[in-house]
């Protein structure tokens, strides 16, 4: 394992804290959902989606999330009062892992992004906070009911799986162009975050904006939804 980069984390007074994940590339088999099954009582995985939530402080997923990003899913958000982490994972050479982390930064509130890698998966996360409209237009109200695993596909059935949950729809988006190497997404995040970093802090000397990616009308309703979503400090 290879840390690109370590986050200076903060912590949240909220006694909850929900998780969503959704396994994009391939479905999970019988043996991994018991495994993540494992992990909580509450939980109850399908082939593709898992969702945790804890009620109290002091209670979260053993080990944290990354390992299952690392193992059996590809996109992830939570949310913990009001604090947000959108999370992107896939393979990648090393030489693309190192382009995504020249879009790593902390901005106010360590806001910003995180870039690890474990192996050949690289983990791009994204700390935010979100504007309550453009939650409410993507989740409704009721985005922490329970869902079922009606209208998965068959077993065997591999084909490219859709969700109606907007947000996780968003970031398979989203981490469709991180892997095609298209970081505007990133640069989206670093300019509503990161642009006060650079005119406030204390080493401006030391500090080094992220390359501009290239302009493109292709996907950019995708970034223009995502900058629309964050909330600016």
């Amino acid at each position: 394992m290879r840390i690109l980069s370590i986050r200076r984390g903060f912590t949240s007074d909220h006694s909850s804290t929900s998780y969503e994940f959704l396994a994009v590339d391939k479905p999970l088999t019988r043996e991994a959902r018991e495994k993540v099954k494992a992990l909580s009582r509450r939980v109850r995985p399908t082939r593709r989606r898992a969702h945790f939530i804890y009620h109290a402080d002091g209670y979260d997923i053993p080990g944290g999330w990354e390992p299952l990003m690392c193992e059996y899913y590809d996109v992830m958000y939570s949310e913990s009062y009001d604090w947000w982490t959108l999370v992107m994972a896939f393979d990648a050479p090393e030489e693309q892992q190192e382009e995504i982390a020249r879009y790593e930064f902390y901005g106010v509130d360590d806001l910003g992004v995180r870039v690890s890698t474990h192996e050949s998966r690289v983990i791009v996360t994204i700390h935010c906070r979100l504007e309550a409209g453009a939650v409410g237009c993507l989740l409704g109200d009721n985005y922490e009911e329970d869902w079922s695993e009606e209208g998965e596909e068959e077993e065997g059935n591999e084909a490219t799986f859709e969700t109606d949950d907007a947000l996780l729809s968003l970031l398979t988006e989203i981490r469709k162009q991180l892997v095609n190497r298209d970081y505007r997404a990133l640069y989206a995040v670093w300019e509503v975050y990161g642009c006060e970093t650079e005119e406030e802090g204390e080493d401006e000397d030391e500090f080094e904006p992220p390359p501009a990616p290239p302009k493109k009308r292709a996907g950019q309703k995708v970034i223009d939804q995502l900058r629309e979503m964050l909330e600016t400090p």
